[in-house]
């Protein structure tokens, strides 16, 4: 490769752009789990945030990228705090004012000690329920 040309393949995760997704460039399918909710594609998969501390993250997004959260594990089982999740997407029902950059949200208090398959789909169920209380809290969990 010369000069200033870049390569994109399949495998590399996009850049999220400011305006949302990008539908020319799918995710990254190495080393995700598949999960199908409501006939919409989900992939997961649980890595340290080397930027927080190696905090573990479970990465929750949707195959067109407009769905993206993530939950550190142990929140309320191991640290015994208020667990909350980051939404990075532009999609996330019950929440509509405009905003530039991440948003945290209080969750419910659930068993998080491990990032299984079922925690993922309780998770999932819980961020497309339009009953669910939207509380916003800092990237310390207290209340905005």
């Amino acid at each position: 490769m010369t000069g200033n040309a870049a390569v994109i393949n399949d495998d590399a995760l996009s850049i999220k752009s400011t305006e949302g997704s990008n539908p020319l460039l799918a995710v990254s399918k190495q080393y995700k789990r598949k999960f199908v909710y409501q006939d919409i594609v989900f992939y997961w998969y649980v890595n340290p945030d080397y930027d927080d501390e190696g905090k573990i993250n479970v990465h929750i997004l949707s195959n067109d990228k407009k769905f993206i959260v993530a939950y550190e594990i142990g929140q309320a089982s191991i640290h015994k705090k208020n667990p909350f999740l980051v939404v990075m997407g532009n999609e996330f029902i019950g929440y509509s004012e405009k905003r530039t950059g991440y948003f945290r949200v209080r969750t419910p208090i659930w068993h998080d000690a491990v990032a299984t398959p079922s925690f993922v789909k309780t998770i999932i169920e819980w961020c497309f329920s339009d009953k669910k209380e939207i509380v916003l809290v800092n990237w310390m969990g207290e209340l905005v």
